[in-house]
């Protein structure tokens, strides 16, 4: 295991306690304001992520591994967008 491996293990689990902050927020926002935030689905992006460090630490594999990633990174843009749009009150 190279020190670049080690950072980008590293990276991603920042990336999943980013995601559970997220997910935190998201809940407060729910209980404070009275706002549908469905905090629940922040779920799927913090365990791709975890799944990808861990993936990453044994994989010989790296196209799996780089696929998990895009699938985690998109999915964790997505619902932070999500929170964006509801705590700013963008409209459809």
């Amino acid at each position: 295991m190279t020190p670049h491996d080690i950072f980008e293990i590293i990276g991603w689990f920042v990336a999943c306690l980013l995601m559970i902050f997220l997910m935190a927020i998201a809940i407060f926002y729910e209980k404070k304001f009275g706002v549908r935030t469905y905090y629940y689905f922040y779920f799927i992006p913090i365990i791709i992520l975890f799944i990808t460090a861990a993936d990453l630490m044994s994989s010989y594999n790296r196209i799996i591994s780089e696929s998990i990633e895009l699938v985690g990174s998109i999915l964790s843009f997505v619902v932070s967008f999500f929170l964006y749009k509801k705590m700013v009150g963008v409209k459809k």
